[in-house]
């Protein structure tokens, strides 16, 4: 697997020596996170075939350049792919080269090579119209109560979709193609959807060879970043079509530049890496792009959950570039099994709050020093913010830390965040409203019906926080240590977030433990989620970082910040 930057875009590239080369074109949105792990999946499959493929972020996503409210947004992806086959033809030296797209991602790819030409082979996964799409998340964000600030526009989850895109996604449909796309097609279409023979019929009537079978593990593939699967069969089917009948090969894959892929913004320089033994931890170390005082400690900023570096809604991006701007580089990573980074020999993909992982930021941290950054800040949610810890207490080099919402202070052996969720704790006032309310009693009367030992799980949990508040617990001395050593930490929490009631059994009530604990400033944003999702969440967010890294409210700065403005948010 190799990094590379193509017209603002960043992507990987999985060598292979084969002349038919393989564009991913991924679905958008939280379906984007959801298929991260299978879409790499995907792509060394399609290179121990013997093709050589690229998966790579569309303008305004993941890593690449620019934004959600950039104008023409879906010309810009189109656009994405079309340079992405460019670059691959180019560097590659290929006779052949095909698309793969699922989701919104499929009617990119048949979009571009209708405009395009020149396409062999083109594979539909679930694939769906710009109109549909919009309708889907239109549905989910209702149903979640999603609010909507602007109502021309449409959020959920972080990602936005502006007027404009709306109205540009009414236009893009693979049934209105104006030519083939292809001369041969794969179609893995949903079972739950009835416009598959349509579809298929109205590319045969192109001119196109169509294959259609159902794609029956969409909806595992789809369940959610933390809980979906990477589909064995189908993406045996696809590595198969895909590589039946494909040109010879060379004896070796074609040769790479030599230079390090960089992608130039306006405010920073970011630069893929991998590192770590065996090269198998990546991330984006971000850079700068004028003076960066020499004094100012490089900041780690590690992934929450199962998602990976780029963070739920970019918030890590957003982080990394908005520092930069500031004079601060900081190094954004994937642990072991998640993300993009390699898997761990024995060890399953997808576990959180693994003490393990320490290995992985203790490399991170090696390889920041090899580049002259001892002093190094590390920055984490949920499960981020528990390895943020355990790394500073295990490490000398950190000076600092930021935790935003963790769910837990312990790490172990991992566990999924599936098996986590349910036993998340809440505050003693979530469950006293609970109970409080007549309406849930006949909730509460079945659930102990069907399991009568739940009954004694809040008395327990209460009588846990009682003597851990008065006993001390290991949270508490890893506070006590590391305020010891001068390690400056800000504690932020989503005001109603599961994880204040993991607050509470350490710390008491609103985490009344940390006032007598010299430097720990803890701060409740009201109107933010878990992930601070929202723009005015991660506005207050972004102030009280800056105000930690200037010094306040204690006036100990872990690195000065002049206050200059962002040059670009994403």
């Amino acid at each position: 697997m190799r990094p590379v930057v193509f017209d603002e875009c960043f992507g990987w590239l999985h060598p292979a020596a084969g002349r038919r080369g393989v564009v991913l074109c991924g679905p958008l949105g939280l379906e984007a996170y959801c298929t991260h792990r299978a879409w790499r999946a995907l792509a060394e499959r399609l290179a121990a075939a013997g093709l050589p493929t690229l998966r790579f972020d569309y303008p305004g996503t993941g890593d690449s350049r620019g934004g959600d409210d950039d104008a023409a947004r879906v010309r810009a992806w189109i656009n994405g792919v079309h340079a992405a086959v460019r670059w691959m033809t180019d560097t590659l030296q290929l006779q052949e080269v095909a698309l793969v797209g699922t989701r919104l991602g499929a009617a990119l790819a048949a979009e571009a090579a209708a405009e395009r030409g020149g396409v062999d082979r083109l594979v539909l996964l679930a694939p769906c119209s710009g109109a549909a799409f919009a309708a889907e998340v239109r549905a989910m964000a209702r149903l979640a109560g999603a609010p909507q600030p602007d109502p021309d526009a449409l959020e959920f989850n972080g990602f936005r979709l502006s007027a404009q895109t709306l109205a540009d996604l009414k236009a893009l449909d693979p049934v209105r193609l104006a030519s083939a796309p292809a001369p041969r097609a794969l179609l893995l279409a949903r079972t739950d959807v009835r416009d598959a023979a349509l579809l298929a019929g109205y590319l045969s009537g192109l001119g196109v060879a169509v294959d259609e079978e159902p794609f029956a593990d969409y909806a595992a593939l789809m369940r959610s970043v933390e809980r979906g699967v990477v589909p064995e069969a189908p993406l045996e089917r696809v590595a198969a079509w895909l590589a039946a009948d494909a040109p010879a090969a060379r004896a070796e894959p074609a040769p790479l530049p030599d230079a390090p892929p960089r992608l130039a913004l306006p405010s920073a320089v970011e630069t893929p890496v991998l590192f770590g033994p065996g090269g198998g931890l990546a991330g984006v170390w971000c850079e700068p792009a004028g003076f960066a005082p020499a004094d100012r400690p490089a900041l780690l900023l590690l992934p929450s959950g199962a998602w990976h570096h780029v963070g739920f809604a970019r918030l890590s991006v957003e982080i990394a570039r908005r520092l930069a701007a500031h004079g601060y580089a900081s190094l954004r990573m994937d642990l072991s099994g998640l993300g993009d980074s390699a898997s761990k020999t024995g060890q399953p993909d997808g576990l959180i709050y693994r003490r393990g992982s320490l290995a992985d930021t203790r490399a991170a941290l090696d390889w920041l020093e090899a580049r002259g950054r001892r002093r190094c800040l590390v920055l984490g949610v949920c499960a981020g913010a528990a390895l943020a810890l355990h790394t500073a207490l295990e490490d000398e080099r950190v000076v600092g830390q930021v935790m935003i919402n963790p769910g837990l202070f312990t790490l172990g052996d991992g566990a999924t965040a599936e098996a986590l969720g349910r036993d998340e704790s809440h505050p003693a006032a979530f469950y006293l409203a609970q109970l409080g309310d007549p309406a849930n009693w006949p909730r509460v009367v079945r659930e102990a019906a069907r399991r009568p030992g739940r009954l004694l799980d809040v008395p327990v949990a209460l009588l846990r926080r009682v003597l851990r508040r008065f006993s001390g617990s290991a949270p508490q001395a890893a506070f006590r240590r590391l305020g010891a050593r001068g390690v400056r930490t800000l504690l932020v929490y989503s005001a109603h977030d599961v994880s204040l009631g993991e607050l509470e059994a350490h710390f008491g009530p609103g985490g009344a433990w940390f006032a007598d604990q010299p430097g720990v400033w803890l701060e409740t944003l009201p109107d933010a989620d878990h992930n601070l999702t929202g723009r005015a969440a991660r506005d207050a967010f972004h102030s009280l970082l800056d105000a930690y890294l200037a010094g306040d409210p204690d006036g100990d700065a872990v690195g000065a910040i002049d206050g200059a403005p962002c040059a670009e948010r994403a």
